[in-house]
């Protein structure tokens, strides 16, 4: 007798720290920063190797934009103020600064995601098992969580970008993120098949889930601004310096800026993926709770047939 009570009260306890649990958007937010404070290592250590890769790849596009993009903006200016226009044949020579930039933009995107599915990793065995288990290495991803991850990140990349400039659509941009977080989680599910019969669901709590990523992104925003500055500092240095110099103004700057300007925005960068790690662990919580909700929902019409 004893032991069957407290299996019950086992299972009882289980079912309440379950991932698909009906929480507000407080209890999303709580139960979020729980998990990040007490799985924190558990995250790092499966994150840490993509993270760095990504933080890698972001150091050198803004190092890239702070030396070469200078130059081409004060080409356009030039122009918009002799000519009223752009011409396009004077920016040919600038053709393969450009490329690089989109590569390396697309690059640090792609590598992002794929960081971001080692945490996805977890929290998919968080959802199964209710409890997030020590990677057995320091580097031992799941491919299938990262793929399908970095097809998550650009589709939903690509629907942004047809909606965002757009300003009326941004509000309906919203669902995209329970719907990439459903896609990632639930294997056997293409993108779009989940687009079409989970967009509506997400629509249905728009509110819940405005609360919870306007919140999470406030944060984010503020602890990016601390982690961000000395690399801001840097870059905006090493933009005006290159500015000064195509208007004949000597460089003034010691031959180790660059590579320091480098060294500290894979430093920056590193620490700003996991201050950004809230918002994936937000919006699991907060897809778990919708799911609960719909769950409530149907056996609601169920138990009223």
């Amino acid at each position: 007798m004893y032991l069957c009570i407290t299996n019950l009260a086992k299972m009882d306890q289980q079912q309440k720290t379950n991932v698909q649990k009906v929480r507000s958007y407080r209890g999303i937010l709580s139960e979020g920063l729980h998990l990040y404070i007490n799985a924190f290592r558990k995250f790092f250590k499966a994150s840490w190797l993509t993270a760095l890769v990504y933080a890698l790849i972001n150091a050198a596009v803004c190092t890239l934009t702070a030396v070469k993009v200078p130059e081409l903006i004060l080409v356009i200016q030039l122009q918009l103020q002799r000519f009223n226009g752009i011409i396009i044949e004077t920016l040919q020579p600038y053709i393969v600064t450009l490329a690089e930039c989109a590569i390396l933009i697309i690059a640090v995107v792609i590598a992002s995601a794929l960081a971001q599915g080692t945490i996805f990793a977890l929290l998919k065995e968080h959802s199964e098992t209710n409890e997030i288990p020590m990677p057995a290495s320091w580097w031992k991803p799941s491919k299938r969580l990262m793929g399908r991850t970095l097809k998550g990140v650009l589709f939903t990349s690509l629907l942004l970008s047809i909606c965002i400039p757009t300003l009326l659509l941004i509000p309906f941009t919203l669902p995209l993120f329970y719907v990439i977080t459903k896609y990632i989680l639930e294997p056997n599910t293409s993108y779009w098949s989940t687009l079409k019969k989970n967009y509506g669901r997400g629509m249905g709590h728009w509110g819940s889930l405005f609360l919870v990523y306007f919140l999470t992104s406030l944060f984010i925003v503020l602890a990016g601004m601390i982690i961000m500055l000395p690399a801001h500092i840097l870059y905006l240095a090493n933009y005006r310096a290159q500015m000064g110099v195509l208007i004949g103004d000597p460089l003034g700057m010691p031959s180790y800026m660059l590579p320091m300007t480098f060294v500290t925005f894979v430093l920056c960068s590193f620490l700003y993926f996991y201050s950004c790690l809230p918002l994936l662990i937000n919006g699991y919580y907060a897809y778990g709770a919708i799911e609960a909700k719909e769950l409530e929902h149907e056996q609601q019409k169920l138990d009223l047939v």
